[in-house]
């Protein structure tokens, strides 16, 4: 006889891989990833085929918070802080005005179309849906858009990194307003708001420092250890503070940042371990939400989720899109690739749970019609951002793309970058040897890959079109190396 520990174990990890190798697929036509999880979850919950129960949103609320920590910080880790300071404006206003415009301006729509939802309700209800997913969008960006203008990617990058906090903070204010017996002052709120923010980046910024430094400095036994030391200190940033009224998510986001803008033992390695270990938390988590759905209540709220969803795409975000960003020179085109690319996701459906929790009436017929909007979103959205970014001609062109800059570990030898190149068939140094090719002296040809094949190379090697080329350089020497190649 079967255990139910063995049972869950089985059921649990089918239910993993299949979502896996089947999102491979589904990739192939256009869906996000995402998305595939969310709906085998729900498949496999109380109400679908599988048949497993599952109706702890406290659990899910828990595993969604974990799992968005996660997804900031690695965000963060791998943002450029350099490409991001030319973004930084555009990405604050949008985080802030942006997601406090779209709550309003729908929660106030919502109210007038649906008027059996309370004033209050209908703020909270855009207020959770108010601001956009890092899980979606950093996602979507890894699998899909990766050749999207860099300062467009960056600022979609920055504000759904840190517009989550935003959208905490405009849904705990409803929240309360809802549940408390007592009125509270406008200033509270205003407090209570700006505290987060401040705390919340500052706590972020000085524990990042304090963690690069321990990286740096301490020599721990066992290589291990530093993986070990980056994962933990992820939720002890949360933790600290929001112990201190700071918000956590805006805490961890700073801090990614942070780190990630020097170099410190094993950054390499620790990327790669956080990248797969994100996937992980991504999939249980998204699997998790699809659990608590059940897909008959979402047959039932079709209709006035559709009109929400659809509110939300043509009118709210684009609105606070163009309001937020008046008087910023960029063009019209880039603005409405911001308003189409904002995707709703794991924040919606982790700050739907909040009420759930604290009891308030309707809370689970909210969570299902949240839902519903992501879904709506990740389906419409999330699977044409390339068409749009095509059609508003915001791609960038192949030869923008056809060399950048390799991550490795180089705490021995700052300042070098290894580069990867393909050549193009213009190119001045096709059929030409290496060592007729005049390049700066602080520059090495490591590496020569042809076709399938793997070339180690000396003076006599020839240059042909479509080799791809990698290249050591000193950072200074870069742009020089570039041209060399590409002209």
């Amino acid at each position: 006889m079967i255990d139910n520990f063995t049972l869950q174990a089985f059921v649990y990890s089918a239910l993993i891989l299949f979502s896996i190798l089947s999102s491979k697929l589904f990739f192939r036509f256009g869906f996000p990833i995402l998305l595939i999880f969310l709906t085998f979850g729900m498949l496999a919950g109380t109400d679908g085929p599988g048949g497993l129960e599952f109706s702890d949103y406290g659990l899910a609320q828990s595993v969604g918070i974990f799992a968005l920590m996660y997804i900031l910080f690695l965000g963060g880790l791998e943002s450029n802080w350099e490409s991001l300071k030319s973004t930084l404006g555009v990405g604050l206003k949008l985080s802030i005005f942006g997601t406090i415009i779209t709550a309003t301006l729908l929660g106030f729509i919502i109210h007038l179309i649906f008027p059996i939802l309370g004033f209050l309700e209908s703020f909270l209800l855009g207020s959770i849906v108010s601001s956009t997913d890092a899980a979606s969008v950093f996602n979507i960006f890894k699998t899909g858009g990766s050749n999207l203008k860099d300062h467009i990617k960056k600022t979609i990058e920055f504000e759904s990194g840190s517009n989550d906090a935003v959208g905490v903070l405009l849904t705990t204010i409803f929240l309360n307003l809802i549940t408390s017996e007592t009125s509270l002052s406008g200033w509270y709120f205003v407090r209570f708001f700006i505290l987060q923010l401040i705390v919340g980046a500052l706590m972020g910024y000085g524990l990042g420092m304090v963690i690069l430094y321990l990286m740096n400095t301490v020599k721990l036994g066992y290589d291990g250890l530093y993986l070990v030391f980056i994962t933990a200190s992820v939720p002890f940033i949360y933790a600290i503070a929001t112990i201190f009224q700071g918000n956590g998510f805006l805490a961890v986001y700073v801090a990614g940042i942070l780190i990630g803008g020097y170099p410190f033992l094993h950054k390499k390695s620790i990327f790669r371990f956080l990248n797969g270990y994100v996937w992980i938390l991504q999939i249980g988590m998204f699997l998790c939400f699809g659990l608590l759905v059940f897909p008959n209540r979402l047959v039932d709220l079709a209709i006035p989720g559709l009109i929400i969803a659809i509110l939300l795409i043509v009118i709210a975000r684009p609105v606070a899109v163009f309001l937020s960003l008046l008087g910023e020179p960029m063009p019209i085109r880039e603005k409405l690739f911001l308003s189409w690319v904002g995707l709703r996701g794991a924040s919606p459906i982790i700050l739907a749970t909040f009420p759930v929790a604290q009891g308030i009436a309707g809370a689970e017929l909210l969570f299902h019609l949240v839902f519903f909007v992501v879904l709506v979103s990740l389906l419409i959205q999330g699977s044409t951002i390339q068409f749009v970014a095509k059609w508003l001609g915001i791609l960038q062109k192949e030869s923008e793309n056809l060399y950048q800059p390799r991550d490795f570990d180089n705490m021995e030898f700052p300042g070098m970058t290894l580069q990867e190149i393909i050549i193009p068939y213009t190119s001045n140094v096709t059929d030409k040897a290496l060592y007729e090719i005049k390049l700066p002296t602080d520059s090495h040809i490591l590496l020569v890959a042809r076709g399938e094949q793997f070339l180690i190379p000396s003076g006599n090697t020839l240059v042909r079109g479509g080799d791809v080329i990698w290249v050591l350089a000193k950072d200074e020497v870069l742009d020089e190396v570039g041209r060399t190649f590409m002209n």
